[in-house]
């Protein structure tokens, strides 16, 4: 046994009992102490060797030790400062946990995190010593690197990471399902065309689309994915999904497009108005009588959106549209729409489509082209004649690279 060469001074209540009930077995510090070293397995270690370290003075042995788990009494194996007992005392691990007797495994849908043990040691002195302990008990699998949605078809690689551990329970095998959406009906995957490692795997989506990776699965669905990991006849599983989105633009402006000549150009990019005679920095400038158009040598040219009813539910109106800030469809629209650069009339609710393209420059490096796609959703028109008759309208725009 490990030694402590400690005087212990105790205070009175600790030389004897401190319960009221004199059946109960004391938490005393007799000159020994037990420390658990496993303290937390995985849910398929149910044959696994746990741990304790032995404590005690000089004159201290510890002669006996119980393990009790609930009704279940074992005795620990001694040896020299350490004491052992496998883990099966505790059961199965990947278990659910019904607080209520009442309730069904099924109703609690809550697995066990830990067990409570406790150990009852008879020292040297004959004197009883007992200590609680908590065992915390971990999935055997998880996730390092979790994605909150996947990006449909971009080719930006984004990475889910998942991994198994056990503290010595072997690993045979990881297996991968799928399903489409909540309701969905998991099927067998292999995303990496070979058997996932037991030990952990990467699992990277890029281009993903309905025709990609066999899922049939288009924006606004819902990938579903479960890893199973088998040992022996045991198994452990792990469920997580991830929302198909699709590229957008995260920040829009509000804005108001003045025929004021000291602020009727725009830059798109930095949402800054110029003054008419600055040939440098605007894109677009207003256009007589309520419209915009290009402004100099600017790369842009618009396309008006049409009637939506008979696309996707998500985004069959304008509105639907633009609040989804959705860039692949903005871009398809696009391509398949009558180009221009200006509009001489716009009303309440017009929607506009626009690719720019923009020269970067950075210094040591060369000139690079840049295109965007935005949209220019028009708000009020309001024109009033004073002195000098003055035209305003409203919008709101925004844009970003599909990438």
């Amino acid at each position: 046994m490990k030694k402590l060469k400690i005087f212990f001074i105790l205070p009175i209540c600790v030389l004897f009992s401190c319960n009221e009930d004199e059946g109960e077995i004391s938490y005393t510090d007799l000159g020994a102490n037990i420390i658990l070293n496993t303290s937390s397995i995985s849910n398929l270690d149910e044959n696994h060797t746990m741990e304790f370290s032995i404590i005690t003075a000089d004159d201290v042995t510890v002669t006996d030790m119980e393990v009790v788990i609930g009704t279940t009494t074992v005795n620990a194996s001694l040896s020299g400062d350490t004491a052992t007992f496998n883990s099966s005392l505790f059961g199965t691990l990947n278990r659910f946990k019904v607080d209520d007797p009442e309730t069904s495994q099924d109703e609690s849908k809550e697995k066990i995190s830990s067990v409570e043990a406790n150990t009852i040691s008879t020292l040297s002195n004959g004197k009883p010593y007992s200590k609680d302990f908590t065992v915390k008990i971990n999935k055997a699998l998880s996730l390092e690197k979790g994605l909150e949605a996947i990006i449909y078809n971009t080719t930006v690689e984004d990475t889910l990471i998942f991994e198994a551990a056990t503290k010595s329970a072997i690993i045979d095998n990881i297996s991968l399902e799928w399903k489409k959406g909540k309701e969905g009906t998991y099927a067998p995957t292999m995303p990496l065309g070979s058997a996932l490692n037991v030990d952990g795997d990467e699992i990277i989506f890029t281009n993903f689309t309905d025709a990609s990776y066999g899922y049939n699965l288009a924006v606004k669905d819902t990938l579903y994915y479960r890893f199973i990991a088998t040992s022996g006849t045991l198994t452990d599983s792990l469920e997580t999904y991830m929302p198909i989105i699709s590229q957008t633009f995260e920040t829009s402006n509000k804005l108001t497009l003045s025929s004021d000549l000291t602020k009727n150009k725009l830059n798109l990019d930095t949402a800054t108005f110029y003054t008419d005679s600055n040939t440098d920095d605007g894109e677009i400038k207003f256009k007589s009588p309520t419209g915009f158009e290009k402004e100099g040598t600017t790369d842009i040219d618009f396309v008006k959106v049409g009637d939506l009813s008979g696309e996707s539910d998500y985004y069959n109106t304008v509105e639907k549209l633009y609040s989804e800030k959705d860039l692949l469809i903005a871009k398809r629209l696009y391509d398949a729409g009558t180009k221009a650069t200006e509009v001489s009339a716009t009303a309440n609710g017009d929607l506009y489509i626009y690719r720019i393209t923009r020269v970067v420059t950075k210094e040591g490096e060369p000139d690079t082209n840049v295109t965007e796609y935005g949209m220019i959703k028009i708000g009020d028109v309001l024109t009033t004649n004073g002195g000098t008759t003055l035209t305003e309208i409203d919008i709101e725009f925004g844009e970003a690279e599909v990438k």
